[in-house]
């Protein structure tokens, strides 16, 4: 069973998947400035951290600065845009699950 939210892709990710999803590889910088203004991602960027830090880091303001715009779907266009198929087909995976959690 799919949500009405899923069919629309208005699924927000949960920021218990924003978490799994920061440990997929994909180039955060570029996914970042496609879902956040430069200046964000130059700031992550000068706070420093290993790789895995700042995607967490740019994921978790991406959920908390766009809340409800924030979804499944849109994180997995840009990652398709950017021809990253492999982890925008894991992230529909999680927003599948996600879906079918929501409707028990």
């Amino acid at each position: 069973l799919v949500s009405h939210e899923q069919e629309k892709g208005l699924l927000e990710c949960s920021e218990e998947d924003i978490y799994i999803i920061a440990g997929y590889n994909f180039n955060w910088r570029l996914v970042g400035r496609r879902l956040l203004c430069d200046q964000k991602i130059q700031d992550i960027d000068r706070e420093g951290g290993n790789e895995a830090e700042k995607r967490d880091n740019m994921l978790l303001l991406w959920k908390r600065t766009k809340s409800h715009d924030a979804t499944y779907r849109a994180l997995v266009k840009v990652l398709r845009a950017l021809e990253n198929n492999a982890t925008a087909d894991r992230i529909e995976e999680l927003e599948t699950k996600q879906a079918i959690q929501g409707n028990k």
